[in-house]
């Protein structure tokens, strides 16, 4: 289900950025756009990913002994956290706001971390690319799913569920 609220707030974002196709989505310089320090950590095997604010900044680490796919959507996800849910945060320690992203977070349980993986879904797949994409690829193709997974950098999964709720039926989409 698409929530149009955070459809607006990633067109807004790319449209400032002046991010106008798929190969131009950059995860790591839009966070640094926005003042979002990124980098890798050495985190728990069942954490993705955390986003934390501290009196000096904001700052996403991901996990960096997981797939490269994985981590993008990760720090795509824990930007949502920054931009939707700042001033909200999951976790408190003192004075820094903690959020994580976690086997957990996938399931979709938490309705924060359901908008952040819809965040992180329209940022990375944004819905006017996707039409763009899917009109521009030669009907040869014989799987349009992966092709387009491979086009936007996300796995096969994320893209599919993203065709899903964009209310796309997949079975349909041949070109």
């Amino acid at each position: 289900m698409i929530n149009r609220r955070i459809e607006s707030i990633t067109e807004g974002i790319l449209k400032e950025l002046n991010i106008t196709s798929a190969k131009k989505i950059d995860v790591k310089k839009i966070c640094k756009s926005c003042g979002v320090d990124v980098k890798p950590e050495n985190l728990d095997v069942d954490v993705s990913g955390l986003f934390v604010i501290k009196q000096k900044g904001a700052y996403i680490r991901y996990n960096n002994n997981e797939a490269p796919l994985r981590q993008k959507f990760t720090i795509a996800h824990e930007f949502g956290h920054f931009v939707l849910h700042k001033d909200t945060p999951l976790f408190i320690s003192k004075n820094d706001k903690i959020m994580y992203r976690n086997l957990e977070s996938s399931t979709g349980e938490i309705q924060r971390e359901r908008e952040a993986n819809s965040f992180a879904a329209s940022l990375l797949m944004p819905r006017k690319f996707i039409i763009e994409e899917i009109n521009k690829t030669p009907k040869k193709i014989k799987n349009p799913v992966s092709h387009l997974a491979k086009t936007f950098g996300v796995s096969e999964q994320a893209m599919t569920f993203r065709l899903a709720n964009l209310g796309f039926d997949i079975g349909l989409i041949n070109y």
